[in-house]
């Protein structure tokens, strides 16, 4: 320790040597081209503290503090003293060099008080790792991820943005096929924010995964109180016919199916798969049977009021822009509040090679029940291709944006791609 000391004070006067000599010299104004090198050198020292906080190896604070201290620097390096003042000059010069000899190793010892480690001068700290940044960094699987946040509700159970972190992990379990889990984590969100109608038709799904598909067990009672809440929702009359026809209730699996059919006109693919299904449970009821329930089936008007928050979104790419991406590159289609949280309230991911496509954003995409499209009046629709393959406008993205959008209006967006980040 005192060897270091000692060795901090030797270098302190080494430089002290060095400065306050030049410092009562006399000075001549440099020239603009010096200037103009000043102003360069800058100029790439600010890029490397722009790379160095977009790669992650500094905070914002950091990258603050510095760009203050480099245009402080460049401020005094552009700043001379004419020439028609040398006693000023010289008088300014001693006093600073005065000034130097005394703050230096004031400074150094202050500074090193904050940021310096004695642990580490004496060799008995044991350094951390270092993780490099950018490509070079580690990646962090889905289990680590995973981990991570189990960790973090672990140790803040009472937390009250704890809702969120759950829905995340539950929806990760279901993702990851650990449905017990899902379940778990899905009854920790209700508990914490109670029977949200959307949390409950996922929680639904995950004990019906806990006992391979099936709706008739854990996740009837469930599916009842469903269907009580969102009588008109498509995703939950399908769920709950389902249910019925397991049970081999087939009268009211085609009462719920019947209702569900006019929503589905623009869908050929469910519509079809629906089809389906209906044959089938008519097939163990009578033709006289069938034909008095489709009698009893409620005539449902398509209107906006069935689905009040969906947005079809038609997305292409402008000619001129094709040579610059690749059929494999990611798209991401996703609509945004206005202000609030950056978290997508829809999103739909596809690759270039689907454009053009159309699609539908709509509430069964939100990551939270408190953060869907019906929470909001007016919305940004964004299409981008990632070069990353990760959500958000990066460096070299293409994209196209519309703003503002009523979710209500029913309205048809056509986006075509033609920016670059």
């Amino acid at each position: 320790m005192i060897s270091f000391i000692v060795s901090a004070v030797v270098l302190i006067l080494i430089a002290v040597v060095f400065i306050v000599p030049a410092l009562l010299k006399k000075n001549h104004t440099f020239s603009d081209e010096y200037d103009d090198l000043n102003v360069e050198i800058a100029k790439e020292r600010l890029k490397e503290i722009k790379f160095q906080l977009e790669a992650g190896e500094i905070n914002q604070q950091t990258y603050q503090q510095l760009h203050d201290e480099l245009e402080s620097t460049l401020a005094l390096d552009l700043s001379n003293v004419p020439l028609s003042e040398p006693q000023v000059q010289k008088k300014t010069n001693k006093l600073t060099a005065v000034l130097l000899a005394a703050v230096i190793p004031l400074a150094s010892a202050a500074i090193y008080y904050q940021l310096g480690d004695f642990a580490a001068a004496t060799g008995t700290r044991i350094e951390a790792t270092v993780i490099p940044a950018g490509d070079d960094r580690p990646q962090m699987t889905i289990e680590d991820a995973v981990a991570k946040l189990e960790q973090r509700l672990a140790e803040e159970p009472e937390n009250p943005e704890n809702p969120e972190g759950w829905f995340m992990l539950a929806k990760t379990y279901m993702t990851m096929k650990q449905y017990h889990k899902a379940v778990s984590a899905y009854e920790q969100v209700i508990e914490q924010i109670g029977e949200d109608p959307q949390i409950l038709l996922r929680y639904a799904d995950a004990l019906a995964m806990t006992e391979g598909g099936n709706l008739t067990g854990a996740a009837k009672p469930v599916v009842d109180k469903i269907i009580g809440l969102m009588p008109d929702n498509s995703t939950v009359l399908w769920m709950a016919g389902t249910a019925e026809n397991q049970l081999n209730n087939h009268s009211k699996a085609l009462a719920y199916w019947y209702k569900l059919r006019p929503m589905l006109i623009e869908d050929a693919g469910a519509l079809a798969q629906l089809d389906g299904l209906i044959k089938s449970a008519e097939s163990h009821l009578s033709p006289t049977d069938v034909v008095e329930l489709k009698k009893l089936a409620p005539s449902v008007k398509i209107n906006a009021a069935i689905n009040p928050a969906e947005i079809i979104v038609t997305v292409e790419l402008d000619p001129a822009l094709k040579e610059k991406v690749s059929p494999d590159d990611t798209l991401f289609i996703f609509a945004k509040a206005m202000q609030g949280p950056p978290m997508p309230l829809a999103a739909v991911k596809k690759t270039v090679a689907a454009l053009p496509l159309t699609v539908s954003l709509n509430d069964a995409m939100a990551m939270m029940p408190q953060m869907k499209l019906s929470s909001f009046e007016q919305v940004k629709i964004l299409a981008v291709i990632s070069k990353s393959g990760q959500p958000g406008t990066q460096s070299g993205d293409l994209f196209a944006e519309a703003s503002p959008v009523d979710v209500k209006s029913g309205k048809k967006i056509k986006l075509i791609i033609n920016k670059i980040k």
